[in-house]
């Protein structure tokens, strides 16, 4: 029906929860890609969270169900305003069709989305400054726990990790990766999403491709197993997305705190 709709020249938006929005109509969104028209799909309750209604609905492979349809955009904001930046360049400005990654969970987020930001394919912005480590990765939640994990890391050890939002979650343009990575060679990927065919995956390989030397360490985070049921603040401590965690997990990847 979109895809009618589409080629009458409305622009329709269709809404779902992530879980089932990425699997169940997986071939029509395809088809629907390959015919030139241009839909906005929009997927909340994305991710791990909330834990409680268990796996069936943990939104945690639809990265990796959607990210290879041609002319589909992937792409999730970390704040309100960015929701607002993104919307509207995939409405106005995108040519092809979309899926909008949305996290329905209250998340107190440190950090402000930059006001002189240009939403551009591919490229993100800085969250948090710092000189010795990179993390890239997307989303309130998982992006606000890395960013208190930083803090962490920096009051007792001196050492600083940047943390950088990459929205776009299938698209990475190079020359900026190579401009967010500087002179680091310690990079981390956070996904609210398995590893295998999470936004990390692209990161790691398209820094790979970049040759740089001497060579970056990259280590990927994110979801290894099937997701867990239970509280959020349960189900974040066993995946090891919680604050704790990631200070371990983040010291570990950076060999002068570990």
């Amino acid at each position: 029906m979109a895809c009618g709709m589409a080629h009458r020249g409305a622009l329709p938006v269709v809404h779902s929860f992530a879980c089932f929005l990425a699997a169940r109509p997986n071939e029509q969104i395809y088809n629907q890609c390959s015919e030139s028209s241009k839909v906005i799909y929009v997927g909340s309750l994305a991710g791990l969270l909330p834990g409680g209604p268990g796996h069936s609905h943990q939104s945690v492979r639809d990265i990796a169900a959607l990210a290879a349809v041609p002319h589909l955009l992937l792409a999730e904001p970390s704040t309100e305003a960015e929701l607002d930046a993104l919307f509207d360049h995939l409405v106005n400005s995108a040519r092809e069709s979309s899926y909008l990654r949305l996290v329905s969970v209250k998340w107190p987020v440190p950090f402000d989305y930059p006001a002189a930001n240009r939403v551009e394919v591919g490229k993100g912005w800085v969250a948090r400054k710092g000189s010795d480590a990179v993390v890239i990765g997307y989303g309130p939640w998982l992006l606000s726990n890395a960013y208190e994990a930083a803090n962490e890391i920096e009051k007792s050890s001196g050492t600083s990790v940047r943390i950088v939002n990459l929205p776009w979650l299938n698209r990475v343009d190079r020359g900026w990766l190579r401009e967010a990575i500087g002179d680091c060679r310690s990079v981390m990927t956070l996904d609210n999403h398995y590893v295998h065919g999470g936004q990390g995956e692209m990161v790691a390989a398209a820094i790979a491709e970049l040759g740089l030397e001497p060579a970056v360490r990259v280590t990927r985070i994110g979801v290894t197993e099937l997701p867990e049921c239970g509280t959020n603040d349960e189900v974040l401590a066993y995946h090891g997305l919680d604050v704790a965690s990631l200070v371990k997990t983040m010291r570990q990847a950076v060999p002068q705190v570990a």
